[in-house]
Formats: structure tokens, sequence, C-alpha cells
């Protein structure tokens, strides 16, 4: 299954068999059989994603052949990056000043954007798979990816070392999908954490350690 080997894994397809469906037409899952296919990571791996608080919008295979593709993996990730720090910058917030001079960041950290983890991308890749497939033609809207660590501490609720900050995280929303069909695709993915947000409408997904959480 995908688990922590999840780059390379021969998973348990999710949308070449019936439990992803049953997901998605919101059944229970637990007890059907599933049926393994080895192509569905050999394939290109692509995702179509939409920034809302940019109106950015991109569909791109980054991985084929067996390797990243290093435009479209750059392009991806400055898709994800911190659009609040973003604004910081542009106006010159005396946060950053501050964090300059107290030695908190150097100047190498002055920056919205790193290259994202490219297992979170596999994990948007198999999410983006996934609507495909059940016909869901929509991207998957990304409200929050890399969070520079700065913003993070003004974050109501962030951890202190959460995944957002290594590039390793993002919180996502599909429009006519709730929450709850989201979060439970993403469990059955097991690529790391997972957490339900049903009051906010969103799904936090990460390639840390596997584990669920709801608030």
């Amino acid at each position: 299954m995908l688990k922590r080997t999840f780059l390379t894994a021969s998973l348990a397809t999710p949308f070449l068999n019936l439990k992803a469906q049953t997901i998605f037409n919101g059944g229970d899952a637990s007890d059907l059989e599933t049926s393994r296919s080895q192509g569905f990571w050999e394939r290109p791996r692509w995702v179509w994603l939409k920034r809302p608080a940019t109106g950015e919008v991109i569909k791109k295979v980054y991985w084929q052949d067996g390797q990243l593709i290093e435009q479209a993996y750059s392009d991806i990730s400055w898709l994800l990056r911190d659009v609040r720090f973003e604004r910081m910058m542009a106006l010159k917030s005396p946060i950053i000043r501050t964090a300059l001079n107290n030695g908190v960041i150097d100047s190498h950290q002055v920056t919205p954007w790193i290259a994202m983890d490219a297992i979170l991308l596999d994990i948007l890749y198999a999410y983006s798979a996934w609507l495909d497939f059940n016909k869901v033609q929509s991207p998957i809207l990304i409200t929050s990816g890399f969070r520079h660590l700065l913003t993070n501490a003004l974050t109501e609720g962030a951890a202190r070392n959460s995944e957002h900050t290594k590039g390793g995280a993002a919180d996502i929303v599909i429009p006519n999908v709730s929450p709850m069909k989201s979060a439970a695709f993403g469990r059955f993915l097991a690529g790391g954490g997972v957490g339900l947000y049903a009051s906010r409408n969103f799904v936090h997904v990460d390639k840390g350690r596997v584990r669920t959480w709801s608030l």
C-alpha cells in the first residue's frame, strides 16, 4: 500500500477499484476487496490546482518516465507559495525586518516559496486522478500550501513544527465534494496526515506520519 513508500508503491489503485468509488459515492468501503494495479504510479503524474487567493490555475504533468519534470515541479511549487508572506514582502512588513534584525531568520529565508516535497505532489496527484475518474471536472482549490516560519507563527492554531513550513502540506477544498468525502479518500491513501475541518469546509493533507484528526 501507499504508506511510507509513497513515491514507488504499488498502490491498490483507488481509481480502478470499488473501494475509492464507494468512498466517493458515500458508502463504507472498509470491507470491500480491492484490486492491485502495477501501473498507476508508473503513469505520468499530474495535478490540476487553483489558488483562489491569486486566481492562478495550473494543470501540468510534473513526473514522467521515472523523473521529475523540473519546470513543471517549479511552477507547481510556486503556485503553492505563501501568498501572505508575499504580501508582507511587498509591503516591507516590519515583522520581517524585526525577525532579520533579531536573527530569527536570515536573508535567504526572505522568500515566499520553496521546492515543495514531491510526496505532497503525489498526494495531490492521487486526488486529481480520483476526481478525474469520478468525472469531477474542476481543479482542487489550494487555500494554504507552503507557510513561512513567520506567517506560521501568526496563524492561529498552527503547529510550531508544521509540515506547511517544510513544504510538505496543503489545505484543500474540492468544489462539489464534501470535506468528509475528501478526508475519507485521504485516509484511504494513508500517505501522511489528514485533518478534517468540516466547519471551515477544508481538508489538510501532509506527507508526515500517518495520522488523522477532526476539528
